[in-house]
């Protein structure tokens, strides 16, 4: 009897302390992604808010590795746990290719949005995808690194149809798309695909590089080539502004982002990546906010007007 109502004692005891300590542990840091350097005088916060716990005080000039941002505020790794900084205080660091990437938009100024494709070689197929977006006037990362897949040939700086490569350059994005209805948090234009809808790649008809809505029964005998846009991998997608304005035939058309079959499965020339990073990357883009893509090698992109 005496063993059970000891037993019971030291449940009673053990497991309010254990739920409780289990309430208040904070999660570990995650891996640093990026550097920043303090601008003037900054706190470091318990939670991402102004009225949160000052946990230390910064000095300008001072270097933090950060593991990513949560809204306007940097998470900092401080004491085996996060912490945050207001991103007003800080400016980020920049590898030199960023920087190069980073300076082609300097005379498009209208341009707060960056999509930055890159590749190691002009001939491989995977290449990361980052986002860049202007605050304030300066660049900040926005959401994390994606793999991607482009053209089974890799890049060209001079396309043509059929070639499987995808354009190295700078290009705004055209309407998104997808087959299921627009998705939540979209502002790009959107427009559903149906069985009736083509992205026209005969080269030696007027409709070549344009979507066309098309209910005859045989598109064969109006093109000698197209793509259907109710296909599986454009599921959900965006036009990259290729060869559209003036359109040149035989420069190559088609040219989107879209779903990838698999990061090792290239495309025909488009840039791909999982459905995820897509619609992350559609509810991401603003239209006030002329969001661009930039395609390429880092050598490839250093002569990129």
């Amino acid at each position: 009897m005496k063993k059970k109502i000891l037993a019971i004692l030291i449940v009673l005891l053990v497991f309010p302390v254990a739920a409780s300590a289990k309430a208040v542990v904070k999660e570990s840091c995650d891996a640093t992604q990026f550097k920043i350097v303090i601008k003037s005088t900054s706190d470091l916060k318990e939670e991402a808010s102004i009225d949160s716990k000052t946990l230390k005080t910064y000095q300008k000039n001072k270097e933090l590795s950060v593991s990513g941002r949560t809204g306007n505020w940097y998470k900092v790794c401080f004491s085996k746990t996060t912490a945050y900084i207001d991103v007003n205080d800080a400016r980020e660091v920049f590898s030199s290719s960023e920087k190069v990437t980073l300076k082609k938009f300097d005379k498009r100024k209208e341009v707060s949005q960056i999509v930055a494709v890159t590749g190691e070689t002009m001939s491989g197929t995977k290449v990361t995808i980052r986002t860049y977006e202007k605050k304030k006037g300066e660049w900040r990362r926005a959401l994390g690194n994606m793999k991607g897949v482009i053209g089974k040939n890799g890049f060209t700086k001079d396309k043509k149809e059929g070639d499987g490569k995808s354009p190295a350059g700078i290009y705004s994005f055209g309407t998104a798309f997808g087959s299921p209805p627009k998705p939540d948090k979209v502002k790009l234009d959107y427009r559903r695909t149906t069985q009736y809808d083509y992205w026209i790649d005969d080269k030696t008809s007027k409709d070549y590089n344009k979507w066309i809505t098309y209910k005859g029964k045989n598109p064969y005998t109006k093109w000698k080539s197209f793509e259907k846009m109710n296909h599986e991998l454009y599921k959900y997608g965006a036009v990259i502004n290729y060869n559209t304005n003036p359109i040149v035939k035989g420069k190559g058309s088609a040219i989107f982002l879209h779903i990838w079959r698999g990061e090792n499965k290239p495309t025909a020339g488009c840039t791909a990546t999982s459905e995820k990073n897509v619609l992350s990357l559609l509810k991401w883009m603003d239209p006030v906010k002329h969001p661009h893509v930039i395609m390429g090698t880092n050598d490839a992109l250093k002569s990129v007007k």
